[in-house]
């Protein structure tokens, strides 16, 4: 990398971005963004020549496609290392493998290597039981996410399967991050959010029963119980399913009037417990 050019950091997390220091950077032509962007969701990781080539021009690409690439490659070097001057395998970041590119990236320059790395350094903070630092984890990694991810990409079609892969991923971290606020004490403060990804997600559902285990914490167990009633229309008008051995169990713990906090994570043993006995 020659002096004066600051390495450039991608965020996929929102918009699809690249800034090089306090300027950004991203390619303006809708091929060469895309060919970042896909890049840039596998960073580190070799990405063949006709893979890119068929995402590209969506498996109708033309005979020049490959020249077109090789050309769309060079002005995207350009863009992320101006003053570069060099042979296409000696780029820094951009490298030319045999039938194939890779993206050379540090952690620190993509967002979404830095979400998963907290996500996992929260969950890994939940099995050790210590909420504070996996709450902290969540937080930080909730910060990075800017909107619907490749959000200016969504249109073309071509990242549908990475769009949806990485709103997976975000759910899974609101979840874990729930988890931490019943730990804490805290579901009353969840409420809102919980009844709004019911309502949004309703076959995920862990969010039906962490919004009724925040209702009972919020002392509003018939609310809790009207909420379980709503979980099973919902999964059966548009699952044709009944609610699962979990959720089920959590309805009938508070039939029963029992209380699912009277110790930390409690409720996970006795949702366990009981799923193995309720019947599929």
């Amino acid at each position: 990398m020659a002096t004066g050019d600051e390495p450039p950091h991608f965020r996929v997390l929102g918009t699809f971005e690249v800034t090089r220091g306090n300027h950004r950077c991203t390619p303006t032509a809708p091929k060469q963004r895309a060919l970042l962007a896909m890049l840039a969701l596998h960073a580190n990781e070799f990405v063949p020549t006709s893979r890119i080539v068929d995402h590209l021009w969506s498996r109708n690409a033309p005979r020049s496609a490959v020249a077109a690439l090789h050309g769309y490659v060079t002005s995207v070097r350009r863009v992320l290392t101006p003053s570069w001057v060099g042979s296409r395998n000696s780029h820094p970041f951009l490298r030319t493998r045999s039938s194939g590119y890779v993206l050379v990236l540090e952690p620190h320059q993509l967002d979404l290597t830095r979400f998963r790395e907290l996500a996992r350094q929260g969950q890994a903070a939940m099995a050790d039981g210590d909420c504070a630092r996996a709450w902290e984890k969540f937080a930080v990694a909730l910060c990075l996410w800017r909107g619907s991810p490749l959000a200016d990409l969504r249109e073309t079609g071509t990242f549908d399967h990475d769009i949806a892969r990485l709103e997976k991923e975000y759910l899974e971290l609101l979840r874990n991050r729930f988890d931490v606020m019943l730990c804490n004490g805290d579901g009353h403060a969840a409420v809102f959010d919980l009844e709004e990804l019911c309502q949004t997600h309703p076959l995920w559902e862990r969010f039906h029963e962490q919004l009724m285990l925040a209702l009972c914490q919020a002392e509003r167990r018939a609310d809790a119980l009207t909420a379980y009633a709503r979980a099973y229309r919902l999964l059966s008008n548009q699952a044709g399913i009944e609610p699962g051995p979990r959720l089920r169990a959590m309805h009938q713990l508070i039939l029963n009037g029992e209380d699912p906090f009277d110790r930390v994570h409690r409720h996970e043993r006795v949702l366990t417990d009981l799923g193995r006995t309720v019947s599929p």
